[in-house]
């Protein structure tokens, strides 16, 4: 029986056997994507655009692949991986991609290569939050805007160092600026705040992560009939808020509690959940 059973360029094999120099250039010089899947009674949910984003990071890139990687053989490494380890409710799976080979800077290939894990979870449907996050802005870095800040990159100190600035200050989660000292996101999340009666969320364009819940998150706002507006996002905006949340696949909303002195309501983020689990889940069964 394998230890840690992973797929790795599509074979189950245990992934404590893999050698450090088959991964080591992408793992030194950050050069790959990451994708976080949910599961939920033993399926991948949103896999499609989970896959596409992946490929418009490639290009991106400059990271070559063939035929042999789509969305039907992605969907069958994932599925043999999740019956190999017997995870029939709920779950995540993380699909890395990286640049083959060795090198330094220039690497020797631009071919694909790529690993995929799975873990069970316990809850098998989104559980908002019983007690909201604490948070506040991270002002010691800020991201920049460019085509590379909307995919989930290898490469994450800006989010690694927020998060240790979270744990040092007792809070739950930063948020991000970008470089026009915008909010834009938390450190593993998107956002949106309910501002009068509107719903309002950073444009990708700000430099925002182009999340897969993200856009979930939009299609059941419109379909609640509550207005959205994509909008660059001050930090006056937070204390003109009457709820804040945060949205990712694997926690579908999570609701912000506090920002400083200010407190949030959850009203609408017990909606969108609720909607979130038929959508996603009762609806597929």
């Amino acid at each position: 029986m394998m230890e840690d059973p992973v797929n790795y360029n599509g074979e189950i094999t245990d992934g404590n056997s893999i050698g450090f120099n088959q991964i080591k250039r992408g793992f030194n010089f950050g050069d790959g994507l990451f994708e976080s899947i949910r599961v939920f009674n033993g399926e991948c949910t949103l896999l499609e655009t989970h896959f596409n984003r992946i490929l418009n990071g490639l290009k991106i890139l400059k990271i070559s692949f063939n035929y042999s990687f789509n969305l039907k053989s992605l969907n069958q490494y994932i599925n043999e991986l999740l019956i190999y380890k017997n995870i029939k409710l709920g779950g995540k799976i993380k699909v890395y991609v990286f640049r083959s080979g060795l090198g330094t800077y220039k690497p020797e290939t631009n071919q694909i290569s790529f690993l995929i894990e799975a873990s069970y979870l316990e809850d098998n449907k989104y559980i908002l939050n019983k007690k909201g996050f604490l948070v506040n802005i991270y002002k010691e870095y800020t991201k920049p805007i460019n085509k590379l800040s909307t995919f989930k990159s290898s490469s994450s100190l800006l989010y690694v160092l927020a998060s240790i600035s979270s744990k040092e200050n007792k809070l739950d989660d930063h948020l991000i600026l970008n470089e026009k000292n915008q909010i834009i996101e938390s450190t593993n999340s998107n956002i949106f705040l309910l501002v009068e009666d509107n719903i309002i969320t950073p444009p990708v364009e700000s430099g925002c992560i182009n999340g897969v819940m993200r856009l979930e998150i939009i299609k059941i706002i419109k379909e609640l009939g509550i207005n959205i507006v994509e909008y660059n996002i001050e930090k006056e905006d937070l204390r003109k808020a009457k709820e804040i949340f945060l949205s990712n696949v694997i926690n579908g909303i999570i609701w912000v509690g506090g920002y400083e002195s200010k407190r949030y309501y959850n009203l609408i983020s017990k909606k969108i959940i609720e909607n979130l689990n038929k959508k996603l889940i009762i609806n597929r069964v």
